[in-house]
């Protein structure tokens, strides 16, 4: 079931994807008490072009497409399952097929919220979503942590793509940026860097080191107290 879910995103990938540029952002803004928001954002606007010419195919290297009501549906599913969580609210999602930018966003009591969530979603796609990532915050210590375990099953499904279509993944980054109300005294991620104002950390990573696991996520940020 691993596999086919991972596949089923990696389909989603292909359309809205290999167009040689996009960029997934996740925003989360903490507050001092661990409640905060979170957003995500699919933006393929500068390829939108060529999005649109994929999405009248039926097939991209011998997977279906899922449509436009296809990928609809599944994000409604996800809003449905966010606002029965319990300590998210706020839910707001949308979906603008003429410029090709999805987001979803949603507040949170705290970070357990978070992660239930995941649990959730894990139930829905029948996948361990949460052992590969998750969120931690304690108020006390003042540490923010975002936890990231890799999956090998998207480098082996990535694989079956042609080498044409993996190479435009080239140009596809991952970016998070963790905002908080308090100042940041360290963060332990190599590659991230924390704001000139001291207040926010961001990781721009490459998506085909994501999908190789040749990076990992996974962060620990510890606020002045």
């Amino acid at each position: 079931m691993v596999k086919k879910i991972v596949q089923n995103l990696l389909v989603i990938c292909s359309v809205w994807m290999l167009t040689g540029c996009f960029d997934v952002v996740e925003e989360v803004d903490i507050n001092s008490n661990g409640s905060g928001r979170i957003k995500a954002t699919v933006n393929l606007s500068k390829s939108k072009t060529k999005v649109a010419s994929l999405m009248k195919l039926d097939k991209v290297d011998g997977i279906k497409i899922p449509s436009k009501t296809e990928i609809q549906k599944e994000a409604d599913a996800i809003v449905r399952l966010l606002k029965q969580t319990s300590g998210i609210s706020d839910v707001q999602s949308s979906l603008d097929f003429d410029n090709y930018i999805a987001t979803l966003s949603c507040s949170f009591n705290d970070v357990k919220a978070l992660n239930a969530f995941s649990k959730i979603l894990s139930a829905h796609f029948k996948v361990e979503l949460s052992t590969y990532s998750s969120y931690s915050y304690d108020p006390a210590a003042r540490v923010f942590g975002r936890n990231y375990t890799y999956n090998a099953e998207v480098k082996k499904e990535f694989a079956k793509l042609k080498t044409d279509n993996q190479e435009s993944f080239n140009q596809a980054h991952f970016t998070s940026i963790y905002r908080f109300q308090d100042h940041v005294a360290r963060q332990q991620h190599a590659n991230a860097k924390i704001s000139p104002n001291k207040k926010a950390v961001m990781l721009k990573v490459r998506a085909t080191d994501l999908i190789n696991g040749k990076v990992n996520l996974s962060n620990r940020i510890t606020l002045s107290k």
